[in-house]
């Protein structure tokens, strides 16, 4: 094995055992609102595990939770979430809506939250993407090997949803973390 795919995998573990190290609820002030996981130190996720949304439109995390989709701000927060998705159970080519949206006649992809518009700082897109054909203009993202792979689909996909808050007790005024 080359020693960049060493390191690689290296570091994907290590982000794991992290991960495993931090599913205890810690005695500091920082913690996340109830139903949400907290994950490592700086995330909070609420996974819904019914059955797949077959639509964007049907949004669970703005309309039962109002907070916000998932948005991928870093490498390091897309291996947290992968590696935490893998522990609770779900399996590689699952499928995941993220807050990202692209609008008609507009090719860039941008996080999406509370009708606000954020450049996405950080991607992982898959082989190809992201498609220039208009109509795939929801960010999926694919749990494949350790990672959350994006791709520009149809908003009639069939996804799970993963919604996001700030931590409870933080500086920060606003119910997203982006």
């Amino acid at each position: 094995m080359p020693p960049s795919q060493s390191r690689k995998k290296f570091d994907i573990q290590l982000c794991f055992l992290l991960v495993l190290l931090n599913f205890q609820p810690g005695t500091g002030a920082l913690r996340c609102r109830v139903p949400y996981e907290k994950v490592q130190e700086n995330y909070c996720y609420f996974i819904v595990d019914d059955d797949p949304l077959h639509t964007s439109f049907h949004n669970f995390c703005y309309q039962d939770k109002r907070t916000s989709r998932v948005c991928l701000e870093s490498q390091e927060e897309m291996i947290v979430l992968a590696n935490y998705l893998h522990y609770i159970g779900f399996q590689n080519g699952t499928k995941f809506w993220s807050a990202g949206h692209r609008w008609p006649g507009d090719m860039r992809f941008y996080w999406n939250y509370f009708g606000r518009a954020r450049e996405l700082n950080y991607t992982n897109w898959a082989e190809n993407e992201p498609s220039p054909r208009m109509g795939k203009n929801c960010i999926i993202l694919t749990l494949q090997g350790g990672e959350l792979i994006m791709s520009s689909e149809s908003c009639y996909t069939k996804a799970v949803d993963i919604c996001e808050q700030t931590l409870f007790g933080s500086d920060e005024a606003r119910t997203v973390i982006h």
